[in-house]
């Protein structure tokens, strides 16, 4: 257990030096070294964050474009002077996954000014050219489901929530909440509430909030001390799952196999976690994918979509509209094949 939660938090903390150009094929911008794309994206060590920035930055690389990452350590200000840096450099495309959705449109429109395509993901701030997103609370009360789900499993002998403790005896579960942005707020409300629907389980709501996974193990220290009890933890993404399931799995008091960690966001590395839970070497039992939208009524994995939708308007095209909206999809432990 020890090599795998090692080996994935060094991963974590390698990424926060990614800032990487990819070089590809002659007679484009990746082989002069100009940089086509930029891609703006809060923090990738996020585990989901930085496979799909990786990801798509490849699938550029491939037809010979250029993606540049940028990553802005959560940091609101230095976003805006990333952004500001590749309107200065005269990319055609910038793509925005905003660190604060509120304070971006002034240099969103600055970029369109100077004709550069602006594509927003996770967000709408209302000015952009393009728009990826999900329903957030939905996505939410999805997560709330995959906790409830291995509850009932775990906890009842027939899987019905009335055959949970009543009382005094009610099951204990932690959400670990992040209302930076409207978005984040929106999935943070839909798992409260729909575990509030649930009067067998007893919500505790840490005091602290957090997306990163330093901030969570410190989050979950101040909140054990008084529920030293709980069964389970959701967390608004898998950054944060990430520092729960480390701090969990170093106390030595806890039945590993009747606890687990719920979130959104997937990545390769998290699906390690997930895998490892099946022997208990992890407490992640499960999280919710965001699967990618339907394109010309096809569905398309996130990573392809994404850069589909980015070369579209490189080439100055609208072909998909102004928004696409992805779909969501539970992952669990044995590569995500749909067992609990």
């Amino acid at each position: 257990m020890k090599k795998i939660t090692l080996v994935f938090s060094l991963f974590l903390i390698m990424g926060t030096a990614l800032f990487v150009t990819c070089k590809k094929a002659e007679g484009s911008g990746a082989a002069s070294g100009v940089v086509d794309i930029a891609y703006c994206v809060p923090d990738t060590t996020n585990p989901f964050v930085g496979w799909l920035t990786v990801t798509v930055q490849e699938l550029a690389g491939k037809d010979g474009y250029n993606i540049q990452i940028a990553d802005a350590a959560n940091n609101p200000a230095k976003q805006i002077e990333q952004v500001e840096n590749f309107i200065a450099m005269k990319v055609k495309v910038i793509v925005l996954m905003p660190v604060d959705p509120n304070n971006v449109q002034d240099v969103i429109r600055r970029a369109q000014a100077q004709g550069i395509k602006v594509m927003v993901a996770g967000t709408d701030t209302g000015v952009q050219d393009f728009m990826m997103n999900i329903d957030q609370y939905a996505c939410g009360q999805s997560i709330a489901d995959l906790g409830i789900e291995w509850i009932l499993k775990t906890f009842t002998a027939d899987g019905k929530p009335e055959s949970l403790p009543a009382g005094s005896n009610k099951l204990k579960v932690i959400v670990i909440k992040d209302t930076e942005t409207i978005d984040a707020k929106n999935r943070s409300d839909g798992i409260v509430d729909r575990l509030g629907e649930f009067d067998r389980l007893n919500v505790v709501i840490a005091a602290g909030e957090t997306m990163v996974m330093t901030q969570a193990m410190t989050i979950m220290e101040n909140t054990w001390q008084q529920n030293n009890d709980a069964v389970a933890v959701l967390t608004y993404n898998a950054n944060a799952a990430v520092g729960v399931n480390e701090y969990i799995m170093g106390q030595v008091n806890i039945d590993k196999a009747k606890f687990g960690v719920f979130t959104g966001d997937w990545s390769e590395e998290y699906q390690t976690l997930l895998d490892a839970s099946l022997k208990n070497e992890s407490v992640t039992r499960a999280t919710m994918n965001i699967a990618g939208p339907q394109i010309n009524g096809a569905p398309v994995p996130l990573e392809q979509a994404t850069w589909i939708f980015i070369k579209d308007l490189y080439d100055g095209k609208m072909s998909y509209g102004k928004a696409a909206y992805d779909s969501v999809a539970k992952a669990y432990p044995n590569a995500g094949t749909g067992t609990p």
